[in-house]
C-alpha cells in the first residue's frame, strides 16, 4: 500500500449486534470522528419480548451509520471476511470491534482477534458468557461464589442438592441467558420441575439448544451492579487497569423482583468493589465495558461484606445505567471511553488519580411492574411534571395481551429520575401513586 492511500485512510469502528445503548455510541464515534459499520446479528432466536428493543437497519443508517452488515449467522470467519472487504473497498482503518449486547460478547472477542484488534482473553471467552464457566473461573482466582451444578433432569437436580448440600429455595437457570431472562428462584420440588420443562430441550435466548439447565445455590443479601471500564495498553507487560465507573443498588419487590436502582457512592462500599475489579480479571477482561452483578450482606454500620457473584457481562449494562451514570458524574463520557478503550486509544476522560468513579447527582431507576396476566386495558403515568424526571419508556401499550412481570424485559416500563436525592424520593412517590395499569382477563 502506498504512503498516499494509507495517509487517506479513514478509522472506523465495528458495533456488533447495536442493542444496548446504541445510538449513544454511534453519537461518541462520531464526536471522535470514526466511520461507522455496525454488524446486525440474527435475531430469529430471540424472545419476542426481546424484539422491540432491535435497531432496524434504516434506523441504524438514520442515526449516522454508515455501513450495516446483516449477517444470516454468528459465523466468526463469515463476518471477518465482509469487514475486510469493506475495508479495502472503502480505504477504512479499523479500529476496534465493540459488543453491544450479550449475544456479541464472543463474537466480539473472536472477530476482533481476527481482525488483529484489541480484544479480551480469548481462552476465557466462555467464562464471558456461560455461567457455569464463569463461576469456574472465578472460583480459581480463590473469589467466593455460589455452589452450583449444570442439571438435565429433576433426578439430576435432586443429586446436586444432596451432593452440595443444598435446600429450597435454589436457582435454575440458562447458563448462557440474559437480562434476567429464563432465570428461575425455586422454592420447591413443583417449581424447580417447572423450570426445567422451561429450560430444557428449548431454545436459549442465545438462539443455542439448551442441553443442561445450570442449578445455584441460593444467595441472600443486597443485590448491586458494578459497572467498570478496563483500559490496557499496548505494552502487554502492563496489566490493565480496571475502572469502576459506577455502583447501583436494587431494591426488591416480592411481585415482580425488580423494583428500584439507586446510584451509589462507590467509596462506600470498598469490598465490593475490590471483588468485582478481581472477578473482571478472572474471566479475561482487558478492554471495554463490564459489569458485576452480586449480592452482599448488610453488617453492622450499614456498610456491606461478603460479596458474591451472581453473572458477570464483559459488555455495557443495560437499563440506561451508562447513560445515567453520564448525567450524575462530571466530565465523564462512558461511551468515547468504551470505542477508545476497545481501540487503545487515551481516554481524555479517564482519570488516572483514582480508581472509581463520584456521581455528583443522586440517580434512581423505576421499574413499572405488570401483575396480573391479560388484555392491557388503560395505563396511567404522570410524569410530565417530575422535577428530576430524566427520560421514561413505556413499553406495553393499550390493547397488548401481557404476562405477570418476572424480569427485567418483561416490565410494563420505566422512569428515570436524576437530581437532589430528597427531590428524586418525592418524585418516586409521585410516580409510584400514579402509575395505574389496569389489565382485564384476556
Amino acid at each position: 500500500e502506498s504512503p498516499s492511500s494509507a495517509s487517506s485512510m479513514e478509522s472506523a469502528v465495528v458495533l456488533i449486534d447495536p442493542i444496548t445503548d446504541w445510538k449513544q455510541v454511534i453519537d461518541a464515534a462520531a464526536s471522535l470522528g470514526l466511520v461507522v459499520i455496525a454488524v446486525q446479528l440474527p435475531a430469529e432466536a430471540l424472545p419476542a419480548k426481546f424484539q422491540p428493543f432491535l435497531p432496524t437497519t434504516f434506523a441504524l443508517q438514520e442515526a449516522g451509520v454508515d455501513h450495516v452488515l446483516s449477517v444470516e449467522q454468528r459465523d466468526v470467519f463469515s463476518i471477518t471476511q465482509q469487514l475486510q472487504i469493506l475495508a479495502i473497498d472503502f480505504n477504512l482503518n479499523l479500529m476496534g470491534v465493540i459488543p453491544l449486547s450479550e449475544i456479541a460478547v464472543e463474537v466480539s472477542d473472536c472477530v476482533a482477534s481476527c481482525l488483529g484488534l484489541p480484544h479480551n482473553i480469548l481462552d476465557r471467552v466462555t467464562a464471558r458468557r456461560d455461567k457455569g464457566m464463569m463461576k469456574s473461573a472465578v472460583e480459581s482466582a480463590g473469589l467466593r461464589i455460589a455452589k452450583y451444578a449444570r442439571v438435565a433432569s429433576m433426578q439430576d437436580v435432586n443429586d446436586a442438592m444432596s451432593r452440595l448440600s443444598l435446600c429450597y429455595p435454589i436457582v435454575l437457570k440458562t447458563p448462557a441467558g440474559m437480562s434476567t431472562t429464563d432465570v428461575f428462584i425455586c422454592s420447591s420440588n413443583q417449581e424447580a420441575i417447572s423450570a426445567i420443562t422451561s429450560i430444557i430441550g428449548n431454545t436459549g435466548p442465545d438462539g443455542r439448544r439448551v442441553e443442561k439447565a445450570l442449578l445455584e445455590e441460593y444467595i441472600g443479601g443486597v443485590e448491586f451492579a458494578i459497572n467498570l471500564m478496563a483500559f490496557s495498553s499496548r505494552d502487554n507487560n502492563t496489566p490493565p487497569r480496571i475502572l469502576v465507573t459506577d455502583v447501583w443498588k436494587y431494591k426488591k419487590t416480592k411481585q415482580a423482583r425488580y423494583g428500584q436502582a439507586e446510584i451509589c457512592n462507590p467509596a462506600d462500599y470498598p469490598a465490593l468493589l475490590t471483588y468485582a475489579t478481581n472477578v473482571a480479571e478472572a474471566v479475561g477482561v482487558q478492554v471495554g465495558a463490564a459489569h458485576v452483578e452480586l449480592k452482599a450482606e448488610e453488617v453492622q454500620g450499614g456498610s456491606f461484606a461478603n460479596p458474591v457473584m451472581i453473572e458477570v457481562g464483559a459488555r455495557l449494562s443495560g437499563g440506561r445505567k451508562s447513560i445515567m451514570t453520564q448525567s450524575a458524574v462530571q466530565n465523564w463520557n462512558p461511551f468515547e471511553a468504551l470505542i477508545q478503550s476497545h481501540s487503545m486509544q487515551t481516554c481524555q476522560t479517564n482519570p488516572q488519580n483514582t480508581n472509581f468513579l463520584t456521581p455528583t447527582k443522586f440517580v434512581r431507576h423505576i421499574f413499572l411492574p405488570i401483575l396480573k396476566r391479560g388484555r392491557v386495558a388503560n395505563i396511567d403515568l404522570e410524569v410530565s411534571s417530575l422535577a428530576t424526571l430524566h427520560s421514561s419508556a413505556m413499553i406495553v401499550k393499550v390493547g397488548d395481551i401481557v404476562d405477570v412481570t418476572t424480569d427485567i424485559v418483561s416490565c410494563a416500563g420505566f422512569v428515570w429520575l436524576v437530581g437532589d436525592r430528597d427531590q428524586v424520593d418525592k418524585d418516586t412517590d409521585a410516580v409510584m401513586s400514579s402509575f395505574v395499569l389496569s389489565v382485564i382477563d384476556a
